[in-house]
């Protein structure tokens, strides 16, 4: 019985890998009236105060430009499907007249250890990504935010190599020949780092904006944000069980 559920176990636990809302406000007066013509998103900055630690072949300086395109990556992959047609501002970019402009920083950012990730695996060497966020509706104001919220995320506790040494039922090995595949791969492409909680960071911001937008039935709902204690589903927010 055991070995029966560790399978289903492993694929919970992979589940885990996603990024959250928290702390979100809302200044009320400054909601859109009508869907927005256009969604603009300039790169998150990395104050000299946040907690950063990430390593690049360009040095740290790189390393933090790379962070910040990341999240924006996140940006214009869902931005164009659940608000508006999206574009990039560079900071040197005059801020638009209209539409939602979204801006924010790192606060945290840390790579931990790939090997461990892919060795052991249960949130060994897992990374971790917080941003605080700013949203305007510039119609109203360019100065004070529409919405404000951070994010929190990092890699999943999906197990590593080691599992294949403790498990030995029989029936586990397409499942751990899988999460061995997997782990090599996330070695060639980096899929499982820094690279990759940016990009789900940038788009659980626009699943946090959508939501916004859905809730007034200013734009037709396509996602739901995940919150601390909760996962979005095609079918709304589900409240996760508290484990004592």
């Amino acid at each position: 019985m055991r070995s029966a559920c560790l399978p289903l176990c492993c694929l919970l636990l992979g589940a885990c890998s996603s990024v959250s809302l928290v702390g979100e406000k809302e200044n009320a007066s400054l909601a859109p009236k009508s869907a927005p013509s256009e969604l603009s998103v300039r790169p998150f900055g990395v104050p000299a105060a946040s907690n950063f630690d990430v390593a690049s072949p360009g040095g740290k300086d790189d390393a933090r430009v790379s962070v910040g395109r990341f999240i924006v990556e996140g940006v214009l992959s869902r931005g164009p499907r659940w608000v508006a047609p999206t574009k990039v501002l560079e900071a040197a970019q005059k801020t638009p007249a209209k539409g939602l402009l979204i801006e924010g920083e790192v606060a945290v950012a840390r790579q931990g250890s790939r090997a461990l990730r892919i060795g052991i695996g249960f949130g060994a060497g897992r990374t971790r990504l917080d941003t605080t966020v700013r949203v305007f509706n510039l119609e109203a104001s360019a100065k004070k935010p529409w919405l404000t919220f951070n994010t929190t995320g990092g890699s999943n506790m999906e197990p590593g190599l080691v599992t294949a040494v403790i498990v030995p039922s029989p029936a586990l090995v397409p499942v751990l020949a899988g999460l061995a595949g997997g782990a090599i791969s996330g070695v060639a492409k980096s899929d499982k780092g820094v690279s990759q909680d940016g990009k789900r960071t940038g788009r659980a911001i626009v699943a946090a904006v959508h939501d916004r937008l859905a809730a007034r039935q200013l734009v037709q709902r396509k996602a739901w944000p995940k919150r601390i204690g909760s996962v979005g589903t095609p079918i709304g927010e589900l409240n996760l069980p508290k484990i004592n």
